[in-house]
């Protein structure tokens, strides 16, 4: 990682979403194209990182009027949107978060426990993007360092790795204390997908 810089992270508010969608719109990768993906293209996207949700700004908008989920943002000294991360904190089950969600493989049975018993509450990682010019520079673990002290449960995040390979998410979430947990696979937008599971266990399961 590179010379860390100057931001100040908060919550977002509604005045936020044009920031927000900027950021999204400088990562974002249209599954229904990836086909057409150079090998070259594909190599520079597993390194460098994608989001694959295809929204729009009014999805944003929802999520910042959402009293269960919280969009941390990361600015600059002169008050520009660098990055976000969203966190959904509610209880859920596996199929609530993701449905695409297929067959599940576990490794171990704490893992299953908490991704499967409705009784069991973990907040969701949906969405981490950073400005590629800000990147490898401490934002995203800025952010989600910042999430983490207002969360007690476990903290679960989905990467895709087919297919496309999203290597640079894998080396993020583990150099941010995430442990690869679980392997899923399903269907979206006609494309066959699989994802890996990575839970950051946090203050409740900390020492279980």
């Amino acid at each position: 990682m590179t010379e860390k810089i100057d931001i100040n992270v908060g919550i977002a508010s509604l005045e936020d979403a044009q920031g927000i969608f900027d950021a999204l719109k400088q990562n974002l990768i249209e599954i229904r194209n990836v086909d057409e993906i150079s090998e070259k293209q594909r190599k520079e996207l597993e390194y460098e990182g994608f989001l694959r949700k295809e929204v729009d700004i009014g999805y944003y908008k929802k999520l910042i009027e959402d009293p269960f989920i919280d969009i941390y943002i990361a600015k600059d000294n002169n008050g520009k949107i660098v990055g976000f991360a969203s966190i959904h904190r509610k209880k859920y089950n596996i199929i609530k978060v993701r449905d695409v969600v297929g067959n599940l493989s576990f490794e171990n049975e704490r893992t299953k426990d908490l991704l499967l018993n409705e009784k069991t509450e973990f907040a969701y990682l949906d969405q981490v993007s950073i400005l590629p010019e800000y990147k490898r520079k401490g934002v995203g673990t800025a952010i989600f360092q910042e999430a983490l002290l207002k969360l007690n449960p476990p903290v679960v995040a989905f990467i895709v790795e087919k297919p496309l390979f999203n290597k640079a998410s894998i080396y993020w979430h583990e150099y941010n204390g995430f442990e690869f947990s679980a392997i899923s696979d399903g269907e979206y937008k006609g494309k066959a997908f699989k994802f890996q599971i990575f839970v950051h266990w946090n203050n409740q399961y900390r020492n279980t």
